[in-house]
């Protein structure tokens, strides 16, 4: 028989116990129990005693009760993998009878000896940019099944698939060297040494673009863009990038877009953003930058992008939306980092803490409507636009997760990073950061009312925590 005691070492039983059978000395042991080692696999064998009652066998690792795995009464053998090499590990096997009974433990050590594996050769690096591609000649050996290359500045691995070549490492740190290290990944666990290269990046002058839906800043047609392109080409690094303009965007030179979309009247629904915004060539070109590793912000009711662009599924697009005149409030329009803060002393579902995400560095949370913990305030009392457009989770379940903000981190890829100020469970996810795939680079989407660029009653007390956090949302995604 041949089964799996997994990586660390883990078994692919469902067998969890919290306390293992009594054992009870009298009872019948197994034999001949030997440990062989074949290939990278530590193979376990023994004699079944003749006895009646027996129901099974328990295989346990280092004598730890959490990594017992249960066998079958017929088992006469198991296989290890991944046990790490020139490593002493011990297996105990104990017998399993009627009753919830167990006989004594019988006991061998397991070495699988050190053994050097073959490297990639002919590594190389070429540069073009803040693009690094390596390419490699791989080992003529057997039982390869991954190959990894970690960037040594960070330790940032990138998996690649057992037959690659080489690759291509995007948006690389400018204005430095770099060491890059391939290793060859053998039967799943074992890899090889590795083989280095450097990789010198040039000094590159990125910078940040804004997408301008007019000829100039001061011609767009709501007072809350107009306000954020003025604060935004006020910023060193800056660039306004229009929509004929997106075709020849360089991720490279400018790694990161912010698309703003705010104004009163504009009805739900993405392809009721601005006709120049959503038009196919607009569409295709914004996903053709997003897959060359650009980086995207999408805030107010340009979060709605995250459908077209593939972040999102269809069927999954914000839907608390508003775009009236507003009203006057008393109180602070605040944003929640502690995603389920009523659960934080255990529950079924889970309790969330983003407060350490880089995008609040050197913000203050506070609370100044007694909420009872600590929010981030962005808009004071006074005239308020009530322009949400952001997720309820609530429509999308839990699925086999937690809880369902959980369940739109895993469907989406995710990471929801706040909630309503005032929402103490898991119904709104609105700031969300979506993570890189094969397909396109990170985005963050900022749907909050409370993200208002212009307060229209007067100047807003929270304004710079509002610029605060658009500057640290910008920086984190470069």
């Amino acid at each position: 028989m041949a089964l799996i005691f997994g990586a660390a070492i883990t078994a692919c039983s469902d067998f969890e116990p919290t306390d293992l059978p009594k054992e009870v000395p009298s009872l019948a042991k197994v034999s001949n129990l030997t440990a062989t080692p074949v290939g990278h696999n530590i193979e376990l064998s023994w004699t079944l005693p003749n006895a009646k009652g027996i129901e099974g066998l328990i295989l346990t690792h280092n004598a730890v009760a959490s990594s017992a795995v249960e066998l079958p009464a017929d088992a006469t053998s198991y296989t290890v993998v991944g046990q790490p090499m020139a490593e002493e590990h011990l297996y105990t096997v104990k017998v399993k009878y009627e009753g919830d009974f167990v006989s004594e433990g019988v006991s061998v050590n397991a070495v699988l000896p050190k053994e050097e594996l073959p490297d990639v050769t002919d590594l190389t690096a070429s540069v073009e940019g803040r693009k690094v591609t390596l390419a490699w000649t791989l080992p003529t050996a057997e039982g390869i099944t991954a190959v990894n290359v970690i960037r040594g500045d960070n330790g940032e691995v990138t998996p690649l698939a057992a037959d690659a070549t080489g690759c291509v490492l995007e948006k690389q740190p400018v204005d430095s060297k770099v060491t890059y290290t391939v290793k060859v990944i053998y039967d799943t666990y074992y890899p090889s040494e590795g083989t280095s290269v450097e990789a010198t990046i040039p000094f590159i002058a990125t910078k940040i673009g804004f997408m301008l839906l007019a000829d100039t800043p001061a011609d767009l047609p709501d007072d809350d863009e107009r306000a954020a392109a003025a604060w935004f080409a006020a910023q060193e690094g800056t660039e306004m990038v229009k929509p004929s303009q997106l075709a020849a965007l360089d991720a490279d030179i400018v790694p990161v877009l912010w698309i703003m979309v705010d104004r009163v009247g504009l009805p739900v629904g993405w392809k009721n953003l601005p006709s120049e915004l959503v038009a196919d060539d607009v569409i295709a070109a914004l996903k053709e930058y997003s897959a060359n590793g650009g980086s995207l912000y999408l805030s107010n009711m340009a979060t709605q992008l995250t459908v077209p662009l593939g972040f999102v599924p269809d069927n999954m697009a914000p839907t608390v939306f508003g775009s009236g005149n507003g009203g006057s409030g008393d109180d602070v329009w605040t944003i929640n980092a502690y995603l389920g803060w009523d659960f934080r002393d255990g529950s079924d579902q889970g309790f969330y803490d983003r407060t350490a995400h880089a995008i609040f560095k050197d913000l203050v949370f506070e609370d100044p409507n007694s909420y009872g913990y600590n929010s981030l305030p962005l808009i004071g009392p006074g005239q308020r636009e009530d322009h949400n457009c952001l997720w309820d989770c609530n429509i999308y379940g839990k699925g086999n997760q937690p809880d369902v903000i959980r369940n739109f981190e895993v469907t989406t890829n995710s990471m929801v990073l706040a909630t309503w100020g005032h929402v103490r469970d898991h119904c709104v996810a609105g700031l969300v950061e979506f993570y890189a795939n094969a397909e396109h680079g990170k985005c963050v989407a900022n749907g909050f009312a409370a993200y208002e660029w212009n307060q229209n009653s007067g100047t807003n007390p929270y304004q710079h925590n509002l610029e605060q956090l658009t500057s640290n949302i910008l920086n984190y995604l470069k």
